[in-house]
């Protein structure tokens, strides 16, 4: 038997004051107004499927992403040809950093919806964190083509290009970006961050005007007092450079909320839970396979000339930082829970652990050299 259509949920929805009301109510992020209205709704019509998706994104949107998930199969189940959200849920995967189950859905999408730059766009991303360079490249090209004055479209665009060391094309790029938005404070930095290029002083001027704008958002602000401390530092004007980045820094740690003392404790956990002996009687356990080399270090510690000397070898791949490790850590609870899980972990765990992980990063690999490299820094912890 047929599975019933959206079509008529969605149609009844929007007759619903209810969810019309909810609905609002999402739209202007009153999360707190919206969440007993569908919550209720749903315990008297617990298979409409507007009102399941209406409360995955609802869950999406405070982080309850594995709640998110479950809403929208459990909606695909009831009305399998639910494309917006089979699109929902191929944004929730991606988040996840479950590239290749995204691309699936998104494919899948694309193939019932037909022309849709959304759902192009998050795929040329999916594509990229998967080693789809090429393919991401060409649906770039083509919706930077279409969109010619979408500054964030030419700036995906121009990191994709960055990643496979077209160079000369990314910086064209992210010029596009700017002459289309030019407080896009993430582009200006990642000019900076391409060590190559130096700054004009008209760039130097534009950036001083962009972070004058009115409604300027934090992001944007601290991503330009980098590039700017970049800049100065260009000119061994050190007092403004410093200037720029302690400014820069308190933006993003603001934002970040970051706790020291937190991390420290930590770090104290998994120092006192991964001790030699520790580790020593589990010598021999987890998956047989030898092709990972795992690259640990902090930041700006010379890990990726590491890398590069590594991948330089006939038998080495260099892949790329792969979100691997931490997102399997994740399931284990929030931050640091998988410290305490690790312990419990039986011969047959850490065996089937390691099998996950082979499997999962399999699609990174595009050549049949028997090594390859995961660097991630947060791999770690």
């Amino acid at each position: 038997m047929n599975k019933p259509s959206a079509r008529p949920a969605i149609e009844a929805a929007l007759r619903n004051p209810n969810l019309m009301a909810a609905a609002v109510a999402l739209s202007e992020n009153r999360l707190e107004d919206a969440e007993p209205i569908l919550r209720g709704h749903l315990r008297e019509a617990p298979t409409d499927v507007a009102a399941i998706r209406m409360m995955a994104e609802l869950a999406a949107r405070v982080g309850r992403l594995k709640d998110s998930e479950a809403l929208l199969r459990r909606a695909l189940e009831l009305t399998p040809d639910f494309g917006a959200a089979r699109a929902n849920l191929a944004t929730i995967l991606y988040k996840q950093n479950r590239f290749p189950e995204a691309l699936e859905h998104l494919n899948a999408v694309l193939a019932d919806g037909g022309d849709n730059p959304v759902q192009q766009n998050l795929k040329a991303a999916a594509l990229g964190r998967i080693g789809g360079y090429e393919e991401a490249i060409a649906l770039y090209k083509e919706l930077t083509t279409r969109f010619p004055d979408h500054a964030k479209l030419w700036m995906s665009y121009g990191h994709m290009l960055k990643t496979v060391g077209n160079q000369d094309e990314s910086v064209a790029a992210y010029r596009r970006a700017l002459a289309v938005e030019p407080t896009l404070g993430e582009v200006w930095w990642s000019l900076a961050n391409l060590k190559t290029t130096s700054f004009s002083d008209e760039d130097v001027a534009a950036m001083d005007k962009a972070l004058t704008s009115s409604g300027l958002n934090v992001e944007d602000e601290y991503h330009l007092h980098f590039a700017l401390g970049k800049a100065m530092e260009e000119r061994s004007k050190h007092d403004p450079a410093f200037t720029h980045y302690e400014r820069a820094n308190a933006l993003r740690n603001a934002e970040l909320k970051y706790d020291p003392q937190t991390f420290r404790q930590k770090v104290d956990r998994v120092i006192a839970q991964c001790t030699p002996e520790f580790l020593a009687s589990r010598a021999g356990q987890g998956h047989v396979a030898r092709d990972p080399i795992f690259i640990l270090g902090m930041p700006r510690a010379g890990s990726t000339l590491i890398e590069q000397i590594l991948a330089s070898h006939s038998m080495v791949e260099g892949t790329m930082e792969l979100p691997d490790i931490p997102a399997m850590a994740l399931r284990e609870g929030n931050d640091a829970d998988w410290i305490d899980a690790l312990a419990g972990f039986s011969a047959e765990d850490l065996e089937r652990l390691g099998a996950e992980f082979m499997e999962r990063t399999r699609i990174q690999r595009k050549t049949d050299k028997p090594f390859f490299i995961d660097k991630l820094p947060n791999n770690w912890n």
